[in-house]
């Protein structure tokens, strides 16, 4: 007989784990995959993703060589993602159900099915709690999946589709119900709770007391009769006949003062959170008003959406894409943007007057038809003609001709920062992400101070759209913005500011197009001061190369370009440099011939 015995340290014994791998949590609810959506706040922040992520349009898109995009209608993929995966799902209920599965799970699969069309022919989704994803020595994924039937399925990387929530090993994703568990767990302990006062006729546990002594048998009839009178919610508020001697006493007090109704709140935003969801979206308006709705609304457009999305898109584009430098799949999200009327009127004005857009493309915009090929001019505020009258324009009066073609040209284009784009961050950061994908330079100048805190402001201000601003300056209040943009090397073709006097200074202050001469001397802003020099080329129609510097000067007959030479002030008098310095005659101010030294530096 074995009469080895081992012992056991009764405190290391973990008392919440059933030994079926499903932790009950501290509150005594045992939490797992399949009765987490029990819980209505983590269901509710489960359906706001994924049926929000399912019903964006998502299309695939080739790249243009000449930039832009133009949708893959003919490639049989795009069927695929935007119609009908399989044979028994649409595409909304395929992309709803894989991503409500990674939500619960962690991660979701389908496997790839190839056909007549190519490798991708249909998409079958498979439930995550019966795959088993490792990774071989040669970097490529092993999928293992148990059959209902028993039998186990291996899958190679190439046949499968992959969607992974937030991993810590790259491979799996890490399973939301387990993160969240003790949250959800309180938060249906306090509705099992609810459930139970109400059960008991809304009242608390009760002691019925005497004076005289009661027979156990008698005790136990007097409970089951007050019971059968008054448990349950139909049977509240009856009337109690009590025994002689007999009285009810409270054991404990109402749920106001245990704060039952603030920490059944609490558990809603503490699951919300998780997710990073408004809470009015998932139906807790405590916190929301008319004045912040719309702000939270884009918030979790942006915040919240915009990462499932891109989880969405790089997986298509690594496991269903062969050539992903031709194609690509992208989601439309400018529907949830949108806003209330009146801000989206204002924003396509603003948009279609600086020849951003076309009256067709707000059109598409707002799910309408086009009006036709003369819905595709654009126009700016020039009496309201074409950008191609603009650019073909003659200069002097002539005798009626043909108007050239000529090819639309990128801009820059320089957006303020106060009274600008803080006003509406969310519509100016998507007109500036939209015009530098059609290949304009956007830029940012302020006359802020030059300071950490400006440039921490402004950066959390413009937030994911930092990527589209090429340059941003802060150039305080002792120039102009056109002074510093010249200075910089910028040609700003559009300023959108709210204080145009700002750009520049007045007109009298500038240099006519007929009013410098090659040796005339000028000054300009530079930094907080102003810089002088003497002209030694000017060019009105064409070019010039800055010496010893990437830059180029466009000069028109409007507004000619100068190569200057700077010169510096020493004691006795102005000397000139070897600098030279390029600026169009609108940066320019004409100043009288400067005192210089005999010697000018060998120049």
């Amino acid at each position: 007989m074995n009469t080895d015995f081992q012992m056991t340290e009764l405190r290391s014994v973990d008392w919440m784990n059933d030994g079926m791998g499903n932790s009950r949590t501290p509150s005594g609810v045992r939490v797992t995959e399949a009765n987490a959506v029990a819980c209505t706040a983590y269901l509710a922040c489960v359906r706001v993703i994924s049926e929000s992520v399912a019903s964006l349009p998502l299309f695939l898109y080739e790249r243009l060589e000449a930039g832009g995009k133009r949708k893959a209608s003919n490639v049989p993929l795009n069927r695929i993602l935007h119609q009908q995966p399989n044979p028994w799902q649409t595409a909304m209920e395929f992309r709803e159900q894989m991503t409500a599965l990674y939500l619960i799970y962690g991660q979701s699969f389908a496997e790839i099915k190839p056909g007549i069309n190519g490798a991708v022919q249909e998409l079958w989704p498979l439930h995550p709690s019966r795959m088993t994803v490792s990774r071989l020595e040669n970097g490529t994924l092993r999928y293992a999946y148990k059959e209902p039937n028993g039998m186990q399925t291996i899958y190679a990387q190439n046949q499968m589709l992959h969607l992974r929530w937030l991993s810590t090993d790259g491979i799996n994703g890490l399973q939301p119900v387990s993160l969240c568990r003790n949250a959800i767990g309180l938060a249906q302990a306090l509705e099992q709770h609810g459930s139970t006062y109400f059960s008991n006729g809304a009242r608390p546990g009760i002691v019925l007391e005497s004076e005289n002594p009661i027979p156990v048998e008698a005790a136990e009839r007097l409970r089951e009769q007050w019971e059968r009178m008054h448990r349950g919610s139909d049977r509240a508020f009856r009337t109690a006949v009590m025994p002689n001697g007999v009285k009810v006493k409270e054991l404990s007090g109402s749920n106001e003062s245990a704060q039952f109704l603030e920490t059944r709140r609490f558990q809603i935003e503490e699951i919300a959170r998780a997710f990073r969801i408004p809470q009015h979206l998932i139906g807790e308006l405590t916190k929301s008003s008319f004045n912040n709705i719309e702000v939270q609304s884009n918030e979790f457009v942006v915040y919240c959406l915009l990462p499932h999305l891109r989880r969405w898109e790089s997986a298509i584009s690594r496991d269903l894409i062969a050539d992903d430098e031709t194609y690509f799949a992208e989601h439309s999200v400018t529907g949830l943007l949108r806003g209330d009327s009146q801000s989206r009127s204002n924003y396509y004005r603003e948009l279609a007057l600086l020849g951003v857009l076309s009256i067709n493309e707000i059109r598409q915009m707002e799910n309408l038809n086009p009006i036709g090929p003369e819905g595709d001019q654009r126009f700016m505020q020039m009496n309201m003609t074409t950008l191609q009258n603009i650019v073909t324009q003659p200069t002097t009066p002539a005798a009626p001709a043909a108007p050239r073609a000529v090819a639309r040209r990128a801009m820059t284009i320089s957006i303020d920062f106060d009274e600008t784009f803080s006003k509406d961050p969310v519509m100016w950061g998507e007109f500036a992400m939209k015009s530098q994908a059609e290949g304009n330079t956007i830029v940012m100048i302020s006359r802020r101070p030059d300071t950490p805190e400006n440039q921490k402001e402004i950066a959390d201000t413009i937030g994911i759209h930092l990527h589209a601003f090429s340059k941003i300056m802060l150039i305080g209040e002792g120039m102009q913005k056109a002074d510093a943009a010249a200075a910089a090397g910028i040609a700003v073709d559009v300023w959108i500011d709210d204080a145009p006097e700002t750009i520049q200074s007045s007109v009298e202050d500038r240099a006519a197009p007929d009013a410098i001469e090659v040796g005339d001397f000028v000054s300009w802003g530079s930094g907080d001061s102003r810089a002088r020099g003497r002209i030694t080329r000017i060019v009105r129609d064409g070019s010039i190369n800055v010496p010893d510097s990437s830059f180029t000067i466009q000069g028109t007959e409007d507004d000619p370009a100068a190569l200057i030479r700077v010169y510096r002030e020493g004691a006795d008098g102005w000397s000139a440099t070897y600098v030279l310095v390029g600026h169009k005659f609108s940066t320019l101010t004409k100043i009288a011939p400067l005192s210089q030294r005999e010697v000018s530096d060998g120049v």
